[in-house]
């Protein structure tokens, strides 16, 4: 059976308390917006991951909350939220996807950037596909054979890459 890796970042984040430490920082209305859109997206598209991961940063644990009250309302979808994916390297991001993926057939992850974006761009350089950039609430989606690739060294296809301005 296929296996479907979707990889998001957080949606946009509020900027306007100072003093806010960048952990704790929560999305804004744009954020907001976004990713009930990209939620909507992923259950009108059947695109419903069977485990998430998440950074436990607020923005981040905001985002996929508000993707997964769109996507499933119904059935409990499994997130983690996992210390080491906030503002996790490329490294960290593959270890954690090789983890995870054993005993699903998708599987999600919720970042930051830099991090995210070279794991977009490392994951898009063995798919033949050229992406521009990992903005905020963007979603991109690879496919696999099956859960037993090896997230470094095989190739995955391209699927999709979602932007939620583009969905309005």
């Amino acid at each position: 059976m296929a296996f479907h890796l979707y990889l998001m970042r957080h949606a946009k984040s509020d900027w306007a308390v100072p003093g806010t430490s960048d952990f704790d920082r929560p999305i804004n209305k744009r954020g907001n917006k976004s990713a009930i859109r990209i939620g909507e997206w992923m259950a009108e598209n059947k695109h419903i991951p069977e485990k998430i991961i998440s950074s436990p940063a607020i923005r981040a644990k905001q985002t996929i909350e508000l993707v997964v009250d769109q996507i499933d309302s119904k059935s409990e979808n499994e997130i983690s939220y996992e210390e080491d994916l906030y503002l996790a390297s490329l490294d960290t991001l593959l270890e954690n996807i090789q983890l995870y993926k054993n005993d699903v057939n998708s599987l999600m992850l919720v970042a930051h950037n830099p991090g995210l974006e070279d794991l977009v761009h490392f994951l898009s350089s063995q798919s033949s596909y050229e992406y521009k950039s990992m903005t905020t609430a963007n979603l991109v989606i690879f496919e696999y054979k099956n859960n037993k690739f090896d997230v470094g060294m095989d190739k995955g296809k391209f699927v999709e890459f979602i932007k939620p301005k583009e969905l309005d």
